[in-house]
């Protein structure tokens, strides 16, 4: 690896659907350490907006992506410009685009993307802090395999936001990902590069912020993978000593302490 900045040099594949928890935004489910995106935000005021907003949700969890976004345009007329809503729409483009491709659509799938994009964009426009859209489009460039966008997107949202938690987990969370996909590969020392540059980018978060529940997790997330059980458990119950809404991490320390 060139630096600590930059995307590791080695082939891409299909990035994996990951990413670090976020308590900024009131989404479709619980959102614990890594799960799939895209997911979606409710709205907290304007009511004709929420109801478009809540109905669009509704659809999205049932697959039916086109009502859905049918809805969420029908709330972005209601209240213009709104961030949240544009990443509804776009997280609602991404999902569809992914569904379009295990359809062998793939040129359906491509507009489906470039409509994803622009909408993340247009959110990004709106609120130039939003983490959700940010994750989304890192997401959608590697989906794309395009390795540099999505590293170039995050980097700059450091550099304008050096103090800022969120660019530095958002960070983490991309050379984790890639470290994953390296040790399938077989590159184990690109992989050892990527966990230790993800774990820079947390150390980075705690030295901050040390109850920094998010960071503390994936920390143990990290030494737990690394085979390190008793630093996993420490940073685990760390994690849940600062934030103790985590159910499904009690459950992890107590199986690891077996």
């Amino acid at each position: 690896m060139e630096s600590n900045n930059g995307p590791p040099d080695f082939p891409l594949v299909l990035f994996s659907e990951k990413h670090y928890d976020s308590e900024n935004a009131t989404v479709t489910r619980k959102m614990r350490g890594f799960c799939s995106i895209p997911l979606l935000i409710l709205l907290v005021s304007g009511c004709a907006s929420q109801n478009q907003t809540s109905e669009g949700i509704r659809y999205y969890g049932q697959a039916q992506y086109d009502a859905a976004m049918t809805a969420f345009q029908s709330a972005l007329k209601a209240k213009p410009n709104d961030p949240n809503t544009l990443y509804n729409i776009a997280a609602t483009y991404h999902q569809s685009a992914k569904v379009s491709l295990q359809m062998g659509q793939t040129a359906t799938a491509q507009q489906q993307y470039e409509q994803a994009a622009q909408y993340y964009q247009l959110c990004l426009a709106q609120n130039a802090n939003h983490t959700d859209a940010y994750r989304g489009l890192a997401t959608l460039y590697m989906d794309c395999q395009d390795a540099e966008k999505a590293f170039q997107l995050l980097i700059n949202w450091y550099n304008v936001n050096p103090v800022s938690a969120e660019p530095k987990l958002e960070l983490a969370r991309l050379y984790h990902e890639y470290a994953k996909i390296a040790m399938i590969q077989g590159r184990t020392k690109v992989a050892q590069d990527c966990r230790n540059t993800a774990e820079l980018y947390l150390q980075q978060v705690l030295a901050v912020e040390p109850t920094n529940y998010r960071a503390l997790r994936v920390l143990g997330y990290l030494k737990e993978e690394s085979g390190d059980i008793a630093g996993a458990v420490f940073e685990y119950q760390r994690s849940l000593q600062a934030y103790p809404q985590q159910q499904d991490l009690e459950s992890r320390i107590a199986a690891l302490m077996q």
